[in-house]
């Protein structure tokens, strides 16, 4: 079976490690523009898919110059130095001959140690008992369909106390979780903006980190069940918000965190 997010993020390989790809109609925005997860998605697939890769993808720093529009994107990749467990990368994306998107890509092989710490799980309700997103928010983009997302903590278009929110989410179609779809999930929650007003403000991603701590036993136990994001905000002013996720396996293994600025209208 090839799963939705595997299909809209198959690369064609090009010489002189160069990509293309066609940009995806399924994961995009109302503006026209791709959906930010999918950016990092086919960034971090080119990584992955390379030959010189060494090493898990760990973290991955994205701007957004632009958005993505329809239409061809060619993918560029550059190693930028490559250490004995430790590998840096740069993957810039063009269409029409212009740079749109550049991230910073570290891969490398980690061990386990006898340190094992984390922050702990958040209390919530289980999905079963969650709200589904689609009766929340039917005029969600198409992209929003490819997950089945249900929210436990935080109400979008609403004036809540805070703008935490805790969401549980999954593939709508059974894929499991990988290294590259971890990058897409983290940016799937809404902006902060949505749950201290009532009012639609418009906005858009223009850097976006994410870090990977899970082990390729992590991910493989977590599998295609749900996972919990906890997603919280510092601020909300001056026509910019940032918004900070954490994301958990069901059995409480923290599988990555993510944080991000925006700027909004």
């Amino acid at each position: 079976m090839t799963f939705l997010f595997d299909r809209e993020t198959a690369l064609i390989p090009l010489a002189d490690n160069r990509y293309t790809i066609e940009a995806s109609d399924v994961y995009r925005n109302p503006t026209g523009s791709a959906f930010g997860g999918w950016v990092a998605g086919i960034c971090a697939r080119a990584i992955d898919m390379h030959p010189q890769r060494t090493g898990p993808i760990v973290s991955q720093q994205t701007n957004f110059l632009s958005g993505v529009g329809p239409g061809e994107v060619e993918v560029v990749v550059r190693l930028l130095k490559s250490g004995a467990t430790t590998q840096f990368w740069r993957v810039e994306l063009f269409q029409n001959e212009t740079i749109v998107i550049v991230a910073d890509i570290v891969s490398s092989s980690r061990k386990p140690t006898d340190i094992d710490y984390q922050v702990e799980l958040p209390t919530s309700r289980t999905p079963e008992d969650s709200i589904a997103l689609p009766s929340v928010n039917p005029m969600a983009p198409q992209w929003v369909t490819s997950y089945d997302q249900r929210i436990a903590k935080g109400i979008p278009f609403k004036v809540n106390d805070t703008p935490e929110a805790l969401v549980w989410i999954k593939e709508a179609d059974g894929r499991p979780v990988d290294r590259v779809s971890l990058f897409s999930i983290c940016d799937t929650p809404m902006p902060r903006t949505f749950f201290i007003t009532d009012q639609f403000r418009p906005g858009s991603t223009v850097s976006m980190a994410t870090y990977i701590y899970a082990s390729e036993e992590d991910l493989a136990e977590a599998g295609a069940d749900y996972l919990l994001l906890r997603v919280n905000g510092a601020t909300v002013r001056n026509s910019a918000c940032d918004s900070r996720v954490e994301l958990w396996s069901r059995k409480g293994i923290l599988l990555a965190t993510s944080n991000q600025i925006g700027f909004f209208r």
